[in-house]
C-alpha cells in the first residue's frame, strides 16, 4: 500500500507521548490501526498479546482480528528467516486470545480475572437485554417509591413528585430518575457528578448580572438570540437599500438600532433595568407599500415586510423566555430550585443503591456496572489493585482505541489508568466530526480536549478521503466550510479537518451533486392537466415519489458508475443505491411506493415501530387478553381487521347498553340478543362478536396456560392477522414488525419477569418513551436498493446516495420537558410553586436549555456530515417546503446569508437552523451557480472562485405526475383485468399434462420427519414408557404429541437458575430442585446426620448456591433420613459404584415414538436426561430416584401408589437408557418418597 505522509507517520512512527488520529471520513482509518499492529509485530518484535485494541463494536473486533490474521499469514508466506517464523507462527497462536475487543469485553475480561481486589462474586450474568434491565429498574423503583411516600414526613418527596409529574401519573419523575442515574453512570464517579449538579444555581451576592453564572453562561445566550434578530433586520434593510426604498430603509435601520441598544444594555445595567429595556421595546409601524410602485416592486416591499414581521415574533419571544421575573423573584426560585434538586438527588442516590442490590441478588449485572468495577480494580488505592495496574501498564507497549471519539468519560478513565504513567502509550482513531452517538452518553469533547492539548498529545490529521470522487469532496467542504466552527459544531472546519480527494476515479465521471426540493402545497394549486389518478398525500410521499423515479430514470438510462473493484464502468444497480435518512418515519411509504415502481428495496430497521397499526392492534389484542375492561384497546380491536366492525356497529353496541364499561355493552348484547329485535344489520353484528368472544376465550386460555410467544402465534393464525397484514400496502415489513414482536416476546420471557400484565405494560412504558425494537429486516436481496438510517450507515459507502427528509425538524423534545440534562453544568428545571401552582423555568434551565441544543446542532452537523461522507460518485439531497411554504419564502429563509463576505454564515442564522436544508440552503445561495440559477441577490464575491458542481431543483406535484405510475401501471385498479385479458390471449403448446400432475401432487417421503424433533427430554416422552410392553406394540398416539414442539431454542450463556433469582415464596419445585442438589453434594464417606445435612445447606447458602427462602423450607431431617432406609445403606456400602446426577443419552427408532414412521425406516431421535442415581455393581444395576412429591400421611397407600405411576414411564426409560449404555441388567428400580420417608419399588 502506497501510504500518505500522514499515514506513514501513524503506521510507522515511534512515540514517547499520546498519540490522536484525526481520520476524515474515507480516509483509511481500519487499514492504518491495521498496519501499525502489524509494523509493530514486524519491526518491533512486539508480541500481540501486548497490546491492547479496543473497537466500538464486536463486529469491528472481529474484523480486526481477521485482518491481522490475513496479513500475518501474507508475512508467513514471505518471509524465509526461520527465526521470524517462529515469531510470526506464535503470534497467530497468540491471537485468538490476545486483547482485541469492545470496551465491554475487555472490562468483563479484568472483573472475571480479578474480583476478588473488590469483594465481587465473579457468578453473575450481563443483564445485555434491555428489556429485563429496564424492567428490574422499574420494579425496584415501584418499591423505593412507595418506601419514600410512607415516610415522607416533610413533604419534600410529594412536592418533588408533582414538580414533575402531572396530574395522572408520576411517571415524569420516573423518567426523570432514570435519566439522572444513567447521566451519572457515565463517569468516573457518579455520587460526586450528583453533588455538583446544584452548583449552577448559587450565584453569590453580587447581584445577578455580577453573578459568573450571568456573566459566563446566561449572558452570551441572550447575545445571540438578539444578534440573530439583528441579522434578519439587517438583512430586509439590505434589501430595500438594494432596491432604493427608502421608507422601508429608514423603519428597518430604527430596528437594527433598537437591537444594538440593548444588545449594549446587557452588559452594562442591572437586571432590573436589562428586563424593562426589553419588555417595552416597541417596533414602529412599517411604511405601507408606495402607490408608484409596480408589481415587482409591492413584490419586494411584501418580502421585506414578512422579514420583518417574523424577526419581530422572534425577538417578542426573547422578554417571556429571559426575563419574566425580576431579580428578588429570579433568586427565590433559584434558591427553591437548589433544594428540589438536593432533595432530587437523595431520591436517585436511594433508587441507585437498591437497584445495584437488587442486581447483586439476582446474580446479574449491566455493561456500566461492569465498567466501574473495572475501574475499581484498576483505580483502587488497595496493594492490590496496585499489582494489577502495575502489571497490566508493564504488559501493554500500546493501547490503540477505534472510535474514540464514541467513548464515555468513565471508559476513558480505564484506559488512561492503563496508560504507561511515565509517558503516554495510547494511539486513538476516530472522526470527531463522524461522532453521532451523544444520545449513549458518548463525549466527543473528549477528543476536542486532546486535539487541542499539544503539550502532551501528538495529533495526525488524515484529510484524504479515498472513497468519494473529487466533486463530491467539494461539495461537502463547500458546506461545513460555511457551517462548521468552534460555534456551532464544537469544531473548526478548515485546514486539514477539510476533505482532501483522494479516490481513483477516470476523468469523465460524472459525480453529481443535486439538491430537490419537493414543493408541498394545497390541492387547490393543482395543475388541471395532471393525471387524476396520481395523487401526493402529503411531503413524504412527494420525496419518495421523486427519488422513485429518479431511480427509475438512472436504471433505465443504465446510468453509468464506475466499478472500483473490478476497475471499470459499468451500468448503475439498484444495489448501488442507497436511502439515508435522519428517522425511519418514512419506511412504510418508501416500500409501498417502491413497490408501485417495481423497484427492490431492502428496509434495514421497523418504522416508528410501535407507531405502526399492525403493532398497535396486536397490543390492543394482548392488552384486553389481559384485561378486557379497557374502552380504548377493545375498541381498537372490535374495529381492526381482526373483528371487522365499522363506527355504526360500534355504535349499535353501545346504543344497546349505554351504561358502564364498553365490554360490558358487548357482554349484554352477545348474552341477550335472542331477546332483541332481529334484523339483517343485527344478525351480522351479532356473528362478529360471538366469533369475538370464542376467540377472546381461547386467546385468554391460552395465556393462562402458554407463553407470551405462544399466544402471539395463536392470535396470528386464528385471526390471519399475519397473512392479512401481508396483503396491505408495504406488507413484507409489516409482516416484519409483527415476526419483531414475536421475537421480542420470545427474548421477554427468558428474562426473570413473566406474564401478559408485565410483557402489555413494559411495552406500553417504551410506547410513552418512544423508544422502538431492534431493526426488522422485510427483505433480503441481492440487488435492492438499501434504505437505512444515518446512524446504520456510519462506516458503509455507496456510489449513488439520497439523504433523504432532510427538511425534518431536529428532535428537541428532550429540551421540552419540566427539566433538561446536560453532562456538565447538571439539571436546569421548571419550578412549580406548591402554594400558587405556578410554574417558573429558573435562569438555570434556560442556559442548559441552550447548552443542550448547542450540543443538539452539533450532533445533527456531525450527522450530516457522516450522511453526505456515504457518496462515493452521486449525491441527491432531498427535501420539502411545508405546506404553508412556497419557494420564494424558502429562498428568501436562504437569502439571509446572502450578504457578506465572511466565508462562515453568521453564526446566529447557523444556530436557528431547525432541519439539514437550513444549512445546506445558506451555504448555497451565494454560490455563482445558484445565483445563475435563481437570480443574484448578493453582493458578496467570497464564493466566486469556488467550482464545485451542483444543482438544485423545486419539483412539485404536476412534474411528478408527468412520470408518475398510473395508468396500466401496476397502480391501477384495472391490472388484474388487464392480466386475465392477457393471460386468455395466450396459446397453450405442447403441454404435458403428466408432468405437470407428477410435480403438483408431489409428496414428500419423509413428511413426517418434517412435523417431529430429533432431540427429547425424558418427561417429554415419559409416558410412552409407563408400560414395557408399549415398545412391543409400537408407537404411542395421544394429545401430548399434538402440543408437542417442532423446534428448540439454544441459548449459550447459562443463566442463574429461577430458584436462584426468584425473591418471591418459594415455589415446591424450588424446594424440590435444592433437595435434589443437597442429595448430589453430601458426603458419604459416614453416615449422614440431620446436623451434617444442615451444615451442607447452610454452606450453599453462603455460598449463595440456594436463597434463605427456599432453605427454610428444606427438613434437613428428613434427607438425613434417606441414609436410613435400605437404598440408603447400600449407598453408603457400594460408594464406589454409586453414581448420582448422571446425565445420559441415547438414540432411539423414531418409530418407536411418533405415528407416521415405517417400522423399519432408519429415523432416528435423541434421547436426553439426568438419572438421579444407580448403584453399579459387577453384574446388575440398581436405579432409584428422589421424589419430593407431597403425600397427605405416611399410611397413604392409594396416594404413593399415584405417584409411583405417574413415574413408572420415567424410570423404565431410565433403566432401558442404562440397561444400553452399561449392557447390563437393571435388577432394581426405586422410588424414594422423601415427604413419607418410603421406598417404593416399580415394576
Amino acid at each position: 500500500m502506497q501510504y500518505t505522509k500522514p499515514q506513514e507517520e501513524a503506521v510507522t512512527e515511534k512515540f514517547d507521548r499520546n498519540v490522536l488520529v484525526s481520520a476524515s471520513a474515507g480516509s483509511g482509518k481500519t487499514r492504518v490501526l491495521v498496519d501499525r499492529v502489524i509494523n509493530k509485530l514486524i519491526r518491533d518484535q512486539v508480541n500481540i498479546d501486548e497490546m491492547l485494541i479496543v473497537t466500538f463494536t464486536k463486529a469491528a473486533a472481529k474484523e480486526m482480528r481477521d485482518r491481522i490474521q490475513t496479513a500475518l499469514h501474507e508475512q508467513l508466506d514471505q518471509t524465509k528467516d526461520a527465526s521470524k517464523k517462529a515469531f510470526l507462527v506464535r503470534q497467530l497462536r497468540r491471537l485468538p486470545v490476545a486483547d482485541i475487543s469492545t470496551m465491554d469485553s475487555f472490562c468483563q475480561k479484568i472483573v472475571q480475572n480479578y474480583y476478588y481486589i473488590i469483594d465481587l462474586d465473579p457468578n453473575f450474568r450481563l443483564l445485555a437485554d434491555a428489556t429485563e434491565s429496564q424492567m428490574l429498574k422499574e420494579q425496584v423503583w415501584d418499591a423505593v417509591r412507595e418506601d419514600l411516600y410512607a415516610n415522607d414526613k416533610d413533604g419534600q418527596f410529594a412536592q418533588l413528585t408533582e414538580n414533575f409529574s402531572d396530574d395522572r401519573s408520576d411517571d415524569g419523575l420516573t423518567d426523570l430518575v432514570f435519566r439522572i442515574y444513567d447521566y451519572a453512570n457515565v463517569n468516573r464517579d457518579p455520587v460526586d457528578w450528583l453533588k455538583k449538579t446544584t452548583r449552577i444555581y448559587e450565584v453569590g451576592e453580587e447581584g445577578l448580572t455580577k453573578s459568573d453564572f450571568y456573566q459566563k453562561q446566561l449572558l452570551p445566550f441572550i447575545k445571540n438570540d438578539v444578534q440573530q434578530q439583528r441579522l434578519a433586520f439587517n438583512s430586509a434593510k439590505q434589501i430595500a437599500d438594494d432596491n432604493m426604498m427608502e421608507k422601508e430603509s429608514a423603519a428597518l435601520q430604527l430596528d437594527v438600532e433598537q437591537m444594538d441598544d440593548l444588545m449594549a444594555s446587557l452588559d452594562t445595567q442591572s437586571w432590573d433595568d436589562i428586563r424593562e429595556a426589553f419588555t417595552s421595546a416597541k417596533f414602529k409601524t412599517f411604511p405601507r407599500t408606495n402607490k408608484d410602485y409596480d408589481d415587482v416592486m409591492k413584490g419586494l416591499h411584501d418580502r421585506i415586510k414578512d422579514i420583518r414581521d417574523t424577526a419581530k415574533k422572534a425577538f417578542q419571544k426573547i422578554p417571556g423566555r429571559y426575563f419574566g421575573l425580576d431579580e428578588a423573584d429570579n433568586l427565590k426560585v433559584m434558591q427553591a430550585s437548589k433544594q428540589l434538586i438536593e432533595k432530587l438527588i437523595q431520591v436517585v442516590l436511594t433508587f441507585s443503591d437498591s437497584y445495584q442490590q437488587a442486581k447483586l441478588k439476582r446474580h446479574c449485572l449491566e455493561f456500566i456496572d461492569v465498567e466501574h468495577y473495572a475501574y475499581q480494580i484498576l483505580a483502587g488505592n488497595s496493594e492490590q489493585s496496585h499489582a494489577v495496574r502495575d502489571n497490566l501498564q508493564r504488559q501493554y507497549n500500546e493501547i490503540m482505541v477505534d472510535e474514540y471519539q464514541d467513548n464515555n468519560r468513565l471508559q476513558d478513565a480505564i484506559l488512561s489508568t492503563l496508560a504507561h504513567p511515565d509517558h503516554g502509550n495510547m494511539f486513538m482513531v476516530g472522526d470527531v466530526k463522524q461522532s453521532i452517538y451523544r444520545f449513549r452518553l458518548a463525549d466527543p469533547s473528549m477528543f476536542i480536549d486532546r486535539m487541542e492539548d499539544t503539550e502532551n498529545e501528538h495529533t495526525i490529521v488524515l484529510p484524504d478521503n479515498f472513497r468519494s470522487a473529487a466533486n463530491i469532496d467539494d461539495f461537502i467542504n463547500l458546506i461545513f466550510t460555511q457551517t462548521m466552527d468552534k460555534q456551532v459544531g464544537e469544531i473548526n472546519y478548515t485546514g486539514d479537518a477539510k476533505l482532501k480527494a483522494g479516490a481513483k476515479y477516470p476523468d469523465d465521471l460524472q459525480a453529481n451533486v443535486d439538491v430537490m426540493v419537493y414543493e408541498s402545497k394545497d390541492d387547490d394549486d393543482a395543475d388541471e392537466t395532471m393525471d387524476e389518478q396520481f395523487q401526493v398525500q402529503d411531503s413524504a410521499h412527494g420525496q419518495v415519489e421523486m427519488i422513485a423515479q429518479k431511480i427509475d430514470e438512472m436504471v433505465n438510462k443504465k446510468m453509468p458508475v464506475f466499478d472500483r473493484k473490478a476497475g471499470e464502468m459499468r451500468p448503475v444497480k439498484y444495489s448501488d443505491i442507497a436511502i439515508i435518512s435522519a428517522t425511519r418515519n418514512n419506511n412504510l411509504i418508501i416500500s409501498d411506493i417502491f413497490g408501485a415502481h417495481n423497484i427492490p428495496v431492502l428496509i434495514n430497521g421497523a418504522q416508528s415501530y410501535f407507531k405502526t397499526t399492525e403493532i398497535q392492534i396486536m397490543m390492543a389484542m394482548l392488552s384486553i387478553i389481559d384485561n378486557p375492561y379497557q374502552d380504548i384497546p377493545l375498541v381498537a380491536v372490535l374495529r381492526s381487521p381482526m373483528v371487522g366492525l365499522d363506527e355504526n356497529q360500534l355504535a349499535y353496541l353501545r346504543i344497546n347498553s349505554k351504561m358502564g364499561d364498553y365490554f360490558n355493552a358487548v357482554l349484554h348484547f352477545y348474552h341477550h340478543y335472542d331477546e332483541m329485535q332481529h334484523s339483517e344489520f343485527s344478525d351480522q353484528v351479532f356473528n362478529r362478536v360471538q366469533t369475538f368472544m370464542h376467540q377472546l376465550q381461547h386467546f385468554r386460555d391460552v395465556a393462562q396456560q402458554h407463553e407470551i410467544v405462544d399466544l402471539i402465534w395463536d392470535i396470528y393464525e386464528t385471526t390471519g392477522f399475519l397473512d392479512y397484514v401481508g396483503g396491505m400496502p408495504a406488507g413484507k415489513q409489516r409482516q416484519a414488525n409483527l415476526h419483531a414482536l414475536y421475537e421480542r416476546a420470545f427474548d421477554y420471557e427468558q428474562t426473570s419477569f413473566k406474564g401478559l400484565f408485565q410483557f402489555v405494560r413494559f411495552v406500553r412504558r417504551m410506547q410513552e418513551r418512544n423508544e422502538d425494537l431492534d431493526e426488522a429486516n422485510a427483505d433480503d436481496n441481492d440487488d435492492a436498493v438499501s434504505v437505512m438510517t444515518i446512524h446504520g450507515s456510519k462506516g458503509l459507502e455507496f456510489p449513488v446516495v439520497f439523504l433523504m427528509d432532510a427538511s425534518h425538524g431536529f428532535n428537541q423534545q428532550d429540551t421540552k420537558k419540566s427539566y433538561v440534562l446536560n453532562d456538565r453544568l447538571g439539571l436546569g428545571i421548571t419550578y412549580t410553586d406548591p402554594e400558587t401552582r405556578i410554574k417558573e423555568d429558573s435562569l438555570q434551565r434556560q442556559v442548559v436549555t441552550a447548552i443542550e441544543n448547542q450540543g443538539l446542532l452539533a450532533e445533527e452537523m456531525r450527522k450530516l456530515y457522516v450522511a453526505l461522507t456515504r457518496a462515493e460518485q452521486q449525491l441527491f439531497i432531498v427535501g420539502a417546503t411545508k405546506a404553508s411554504n412556497d419557494r420564494t419564502k424558502v429562498l428568501d429563509a436562504w437569502n439571509k446569508a446572502a450578504h457578506g463576505n465572511d466565508r462562515l454564515v453568521d453564526a446566529a442564522l447557523r444556530s436557528g437552523a431547525k432541519n439539514y436544508l437550513d444549512w445546506i440552503g445558506p451555504a448555497l445561495v451565494r454560490h455563482p451557480r445558484f445565483r445563475d440559477k435563481f437570480g443574484d441577490d448578493t453582493d458578496s464575491t467570497v464564493l466566486d472562485d469556488d467550482n464545485t458542481q451542483f444543482d438544485v431543483e423545486f419539483i412539485n406535484a404536476n412534474d411528478l405526475s408527468k412520470h408518475a405510475v398510473t395508468g396500466d401501471n401496476a397502480t391501477s385498479a384495472k391490472w388484474l383485468d388487464n392480466l386475465v385479458s392477457s393471460a386468455k390471449k395466450l396459446v397453450p403448446k405442447d403441454i404435458n399434462v403428466d408432468d405437470i400432475n407428477q410435480v403438483m401432487d408431489y409428496v414428500y417421503p419423509n413428511d413426517v420427519a418434517t412435523h417431529t424433533t430429533a432431540y427429547q427430554s425424558v418427561s417429554e416422552i415419559k409416558r410412552l414408557f409407563e408400560d414395557p410392553d408399549n415398545l412391543q406394540l409400537g408407537n404411542y398416539d395421544d394429545k401430548w404429541q399434538e402440543n408437542k414442539q417442532s423446534s428448540r431454542y439454544v441459548n449459550n450463556d447459562f443463566s442463574t437458575p429461577k430458584f436462584m433469582q426468584s425473591v418471591s415464596q418459594p415455589m415446591p419445585t424450588d424446594i424440590g430442585i435444592a433437595t435434589h442438589l443437597l442429595l448430589q453434594e453430601i458426603d458419604l464417606d459416614t453416615a449422614p446426620t440431620a446436623d451434617t445435612v444442615n451444615d451442607l445447606l447452610q454452606r450453599l447458602v453462603a455460598d449463595q448456591v440456594i436463597t434463605p427462602e427456599v432453605a427454610k423450607k428444606i427438613n434437613t431431617a428428613e434427607v438425613a433420613r434417606v441414609f436410613e432406609s435400605p437404598l440408603g445403606k447400600m449407598m453408603l456400602e457400594h460408594t464406589d459404584a454409586l453414581r448420582r446426577e448422571a446425565p445420559f443419552s441415547m438414540l432411539m427408532d423414531a418409530n418407536l415414538v411418533f405415528n407416521g414412521f415405517a417400522a423399519d425406516a432408519q429415523e432416528k431421535i435423541l434421547v436426553h436426561g439426568i438419572i438421579d442415581g444407580y448403584i453399579e455393581l459387577a453384574d446388575k444395576v440398581i436405579l432409584f430416584d428422589y421424589k419430593t412429591d407431597y403425600v397427605p400421611w405416611p399410611g397413604n397407600d392409594e396416594q404413593a401408589q399415584k405417584i409411583v405411576d405417574k413415574y413408572r414411564g420415567q424410570i423404565n426409560l431410565y433403566a432401558t437408557a442404562l440397561e444400553n449404555i452399561l449392557h447390563k441388567p437393571v435388577v432394581g428400580k426405586y422410588l424414594y418418597l422423601l415427604s413419607i420417608n418410603r421406598l417404593e419399588k416399580v415394576e
